[in-house]
C-alpha cells in the first residue's frame, strides 16, 4: 500500500496548490486481485475566499461568505473501475482562525463551516470540527469526476476598531481517499486507502 498526502495551500485573496507527495507504507501480503499501482489521482482545486469590503469595529456585524471547494479525481489505468471515497479537511483542526492585515500588523478573527448556520467547524474531525465527504466512481464513461463543497465563512463581529486594507490568511486542505478497484464487467472489489 501507498500512502499520498495531498496539499492545498489557500489564502482569503491569492492562493495556490501544491502537488502529492508519495509516503511509502509497508504493505502486508497483497490481495489476490491487487489494483493497478495508481489507478486514480485526486487533487484539491481551492478556492479564492473573500469576505468582500467592509468596517470593522467594536459595533460591527459579523461579516459572511461563502465559497466552493472541489477535489477532481482521474482514473489513471485503463481496464479497471474504480470508486473513490473522500474525506476532504482543514487544518489547522481548532477554530479561531486569524487572519493578518500585511500593512498595519492588525489581526481578524474569522473561521470556516461546512454547514449554512456556520456551526460546525470545518477542520479534520478533532477537537469538534467536522470535514467533507463524498464519493465518485470512475470508469471508462467518466474517466474524471469532481465532488464540491460549499464552505461558509464568517470574519466575527465586534472586534476592535481595525484600519481598512486587505487581510490575507491561509488555510491548508487536505483530502484524504480510498478507491476500490474492480475490472470492468464486474469482478471483486479491493479496497486500499491513500491520504
Amino acid at each position: 500500500m501507498t500512502r499520498c498526502l495531498f496539499t492545498a495551500y489557500c489564502m482569503l485573496l491569492p492562493c495556490w496548490a501544491i502537488s502529492a507527495v508519495p509516503l511509502p507504507v509497508p504493505r502486508a501480503k497483497p490481495p489476490a486481485q491487487d489494483c493497478p499501482a495508481v489507478p486514480v489521482q485526486c487533487q484539491v482545486n481551492p478556492p479564492v475566499f473573500n469576505f468582500g469590503r467592509a468596517e470593522m469595529s467594536p459595533t460591527a456585524p459579523a461579516i459572511q461568505s461563502n465559497a466552493t471547494i472541489s477535489v477532481t479525481c482521474t482514473r489513471r489505468e485503463e481496464g479497471y473501475d474504480v470508486d473513490v471515497f473522500l474525506q476532504l479537511r482543514g487544518l489547522p483542526a481548532q477554530p479561531a482562525r486569524q487572519m493578518r492585515d500585511r500593512i498595519e500588523g492588525a489581526f481578524l478573527r474569522y473561521d470556516m463551516f461546512v454547514d449554512p448556520a456556520r456551526t460546525r467547524y470545518w477542520g479534520d474531525g478533532t477537537q469538534g470540527t467536522h470535514f467533507f465527504e463524498g464519493e465518485l466512481s470512475l470508469n471508462d464513461r467518466n474517466r474524471v469526476g469532481t465532488l464540491a463543497f460549499l464552505i461558509y465563512g464568517k470574519v466575527d463581529g465586534a472586534q476592535p476598531l481595525i484600519p481598512p486594507g486587505p487581510f490575507l490568511g491561509a488555510v491548508l486542505t487536505r483530502v484524504d481517499y480510498e478507491f476500490a478497484c474492480h475490472p470492468q464487467g464486474g469482478g471483486g472489489r479491493t479496497r486500499f486507502l491513500r491520504k
